[in-house]
């Protein structure tokens, strides 16, 4: 048996390995395939719902500091249609984060400073003393990329909130790209102050991830797992519970959900409401019908292309910023530089070989 054979045989194994009692015991939550706990989706009223996304890309990195540009996009959508907003909120907001590397008595830490484009969008955006974060271990072994996009989520989560404040009213709601989740120090006060505000006011809160890795009790995916019970069902489209959270005294929902009856893909979503969830997971489907990508909210492809950080862009400030140093100053800055992208300059090479051979 030649070694694609042993991969292809492997393969096989993992993707046909039975789903046993043990799926459904604990862990997320799951109920096996004869318990009614797949609930079916509906027609609903259209509501007013915000969809958020963030983008960020690097333009300097160097061992000790990174300096990002930033955009957080919001739309407004009312079922299928767009809606313009109603408050003097802008839709988008822009900033450069420069990410610095410390030393302190319990190790390195990332400090981050906020340079917005127009200083009227700072109010939207984190205090930079939030924005502190340890780095875990040296600086070759912590998580580069996930560290520079401190500053645009932690932006995502202060422009929710002004939103929700802003913009929207009881009943409606915002749904963000990704989970409900935290990842940095701090930013659970932020996911708090979110909360309460969607509290206040009785907006529905969601999250909803392009990707989902939570795994059930035996380490399969949840996703596959649960896609393979949904077989038995008639559903179109449907959503299945698992085992909420709290975050200080506020209850976010879990859950696995098919928005379209014509898409391939189901999702995670997380939703903290006082509305029914059916209801306002119908809703959300509502905006699920773009050919493009059915099963996946219309607001958050607008939201995710209006919000990405094109490499044009990065290019242009890279130029503005290097231009402007002082010749000294810009021939130590390369050195710095040098250190990290000597793999970006291997990518270039290969992309002209590859251009080459075609």
């Amino acid at each position: 048996m030649g070694v694609l054979e042993k991969i292809i045989k492997t393969l096989e194994k993992e993707v046909k390995r039975d789903i046993d009692s043990q799926y459904f015991s604990g862990g997320h939550g799951i109920r096996n395939s004869h318990d009614d706990y797949f609930k079916p989706l509906r027609d609903v009223e259209p509501h007013l719902m915000a969809f958020v996304d963030g983008g960020n890309n690097t333009i300097l990195e160097a061992p000790r500091f990174s300096l990002q540009v930033n955009r957080v996009y919001f739309n407004l959508f009312k079922g299928k249609e767009r809606q313009r907003p109603s408050s003097r909120i802008p839709e988008k907001i822009e900033f450069f984060s420069y990410l610095s590397v410390h030393d302190s008595e319990n190790g390195e830490v990332g400090k981050v400073k906020i340079f917005p484009l127009s200083e009227e969008h700072r109010k939207y955006l984190p205090m930079e003393e939030d924005l502190t974060v340890t780095l875990p271990g040296p600086p070759d072994f912590y998580q580069r990329s996930r560290m520079f996009s401190v500053a645009r989520r932690f932006a995502e989560w202060s422009f929710s909130t002004r939103i929700i404040e802003e913009e929207l009213d009881d009943g409606d709601i915002l749904v963000k790209d990704g989970s409900l989740d935290t990842s940095f120090e701090g930013e659970r006060i932020y996911l708090h102050r979110i909360l309460k505000a969607a509290d206040k006011i009785g907006v529905n809160l969601a999250g909803l991830s392009k990707t989902c890795t939570l795994p059930t009790p035996t380490g399969n995916s949840l996703i596959a797992s649960i896609r393979k019970l949904a077989k038995d069902k008639n559903y179109e489209r449907w959503y299945h519970p698992l085992k909420p959270k709290e975050v200080k005294g506020h209850l976010i929902k879990i859950m696995i959900v098919k928005l379209h009856e014509l898409s391939d893909y189901i999702f995670r979503l997380d939703l903290f409401g006082k509305d029914d969830e059916a209801e306002i997971i119908s809703a959300i489907g509502e905006n699920t019908v773009d050919p493009t990508f059915p099963g996946y909210p219309y607001g958050l492809i607008d939201a995710d292309l209006n919000a990405r950080v094109r490499m044009d862009e990065v290019k242009m400030y890279k130029t503005s910023i290097l231009s402007g140093l002082p010749e000294d100053v810009l021939e130590e800055l390369k050195y710095h530089i040098r250190a990290v992208d000597a793999h970006e300059k291997l990518n270039r090479i290969a992309m002209i070989n590859d251009k080459k051979i075609r």
